[in-house]
């Protein structure tokens, strides 16, 4: 029996694309036309005050699988995708920055991972944009001084040297390139706009998705080279990113952590940082705890849902890296 194809929906979340969806976008456009199933593009404004949107258009006169959406207000990355995926048709979602450039052959390897009743998503090896050095790969998890971990990458070279067969687990996502089930993305009600305008939603997607007993993984021939900046365009701006970032991670903790023993480790931790006195750990703190109501609502509804406990989690994750460890 041959491949299953799929039909996929291209969701590209944008914001002040003016000068990258030129740069990018027509790679994404030859990946998908070399696609045989059947395929759309979505394209979301978060209404962005460039000309975004008139190029977009541009594309759309000789394409009519590309779709444009305007938010009526800028909301974020969450709630922007989440406008593309309400309207979606296909069976698989494909979350994609605009920043990004694709292999021809992009979307020639997702398809059989999906026959697999276990998979959730599927992300993607991403290289730095202009070179063959890899940033994203298998995304680790583990519990660290009170906070989960998803930061850290386990790359091709790794993985041949270990020589672990495929399919290769993943604990999380990036978010800048990542296929999933549409059905199931919808079942999670899609990223959480808790964490608006960004940081961490895809890490609580893919962690609810765990817990449910689904299953990420990598899949290392999806390959794509992303523009990552290193720069801000102020140290006001950096604050700011430092302020969301925080306030993220305890909203993620209160929200999914449900373990007594890890939420002790938890706060003993949460109050050695604000022994600090950092202004940033205060407000990020004062911010999260704004939104408590919201996180017990949140937090109750993952708790009935879960069939893992994060515990269980962490301990078979911690078990299967060590494989890669040469």
């Amino acid at each position: 029996m041959g491949t299953v194809l799929r039909s996929l929906s291209i969701i590209l979340p944008n914001y002040n694309g003016e000068s990258l969806i030129p740069r990018f976008f027509p790679s994404v456009l030859q990946a998908a036309r070399n696609y045989d199933g059947e395929w759309e593009i979505i394209f979301v404004d978060d209404d962005s005050p460039d000309r975004s949107v008139e190029i977009i258009r541009q594309y759309m006169e000789s394409e009519p699988r590309i779709h444009l959406l305007i938010a009526d207000s800028n909301g974020g990355f969450s709630r922007t995708c989440n406008l593309g995926i309400g309207v979606a048709t296909g069976e698989i979602l494909f979350v994609l920055n605009t920043d990004v450039e694709l292999a021809e052959d992009y979307f020639a390897h997702f398809n059989d991972h999906f026959g697999n009743p276990e998979i959730f998503a599927v992300t993607c090896c991403g290289l730095r944009y202009g070179t063959d050095e890899q940033i994203d790969g298998i995304k680790k998890g583990h519990w660290r001084k009170g906070f989960l971990r998803v930061t850290e990458n386990i790359f091709d070279t790794q993985i041949h040297a270990a020589a672990v067969s495929e399919p290769y687990l993943s604990f999380g996502i990036q978010g800048a390139y990542f296929f999933a089930d549409a059905e199931r993305v919808r079942d999670l009600g899609g990223f959480d706009e808790l964490f608006s305008p960004f940081f961490l939603e895809e890490t609580d997607l893919a962690y609810r998705a765990l817990k449910r007993g689904w299953r990420v993984v990598y899949e290392p021939r999806c390959r794509g080279w992303h523009l990552v900046s290193a720069s801000v365009a102020s140290k006001a701006r950096q604050r700011q990113r430092d302020l969301l970032s925080a306030r993220n991670r305890l909203l993620f903790t209160w929200k999914n952590i449900h373990s007594r023993r890890l939420l002790w480790a938890h706060l003993a931790f949460l109050l050695l940082r604000l022994l600090t006195v950092n202004l940033v750990e205060w407000q990020a703190l004062l911010q999260a705890l704004a939104r408590r109501r919201e996180v017990v609502r949140c937090r109750r509804t993952e708790k009935q849902v879960s069939v893992r406990s994060d515990r269980e989690l962490l301990a078979f994750y911690k078990d299967y890296f060590r494989r890669f460890s040469v």
